[in-house]
């Protein structure tokens, strides 16, 4: 076994990340490595097995979240706090609302830009998000309004036309890329939220 792959090594590498969660993907893998790099320099020439050695190692260390408050210090910025559980959840719902409403005759494109707005401000005034989250969801929320035409122009001047099946792409793209910032949004509030938790 190595040093990394102790359990205690794992459950603390485990729990940096999670307390990292509002860092840049790139800031933390640094940050990650710095920490295995050392703990496998400093258990080189100890009984990786040896659990009081490793336990010694990570109390020098010190505890994950102070790693973490000292990363997100650094870092700068406002740090990200869990908002409840059913506030995520309306947001999230919202997330995915507007693509089916645009499919509604009349009112339905209306309204689905009525939703879009009102989670567009909730992601937005929410704390549990990083401004880099926030502007990647804005993205993906809007980004049907121009991809759903583009991909229904290619279909139109495609050989096949604007078949049923075809319709049934677009109508699949438009649906995606809401349910993929919705799925993002969701895995960083449960990785704070469990942050949080375990403090």
């Amino acid at each position: 076994m190595t040093p990394i792959e102790h359990p205690l090594v794992r459950a603390y590498l485990d729990a940096v990340t999670r307390f990292t969660a509002a860092l840049p993907d790139e800031r933390r893998r640094e940050l990650l490595a710095d920490l295995r790099e050392h703990i496998e320099v400093a258990l080189a020439d100890r009984d990786p097995v040896d659990e009081d050695a490793v336990r010694q190692v990570l109390n020098n260390l010190g505890r994950p979240q102070e790693i973490a408050d000292a990363a997100l210090d650094a870092e700068g910025g406002p740090r990200p706090e869990p908002e409840s559980a059913g506030r995520t959840k309306l947001t999230l719902a919202l997330a995915v609302l507007p693509a089916p409403m645009f499919l509604v005759p009349v009112l339905g494109p209306v309204l689905g830009l009525a939703a879009a707005i009102a989670v567009l401000v909730r992601v937005w005034k929410s704390p549990q998000w990083t401004r880099r989250e926030k502007k990647q969801a804005t993205l993906l929320l809007f980004s049907p309004v121009v991809a759903v035409p583009l991909v229904a122009a290619a279909f139109s001047v495609s050989s096949a036309g604007l078949t049923p099946i075809n319709v049934l792409a677009v109508c699949l793209v438009g649906f995606s890329l809401p349910v993929l910032a919705a799925v993002r949004l969701a895995r960083s509030a449960a990785r704070l939220r469990t942050g949080a938790l375990t403090v």
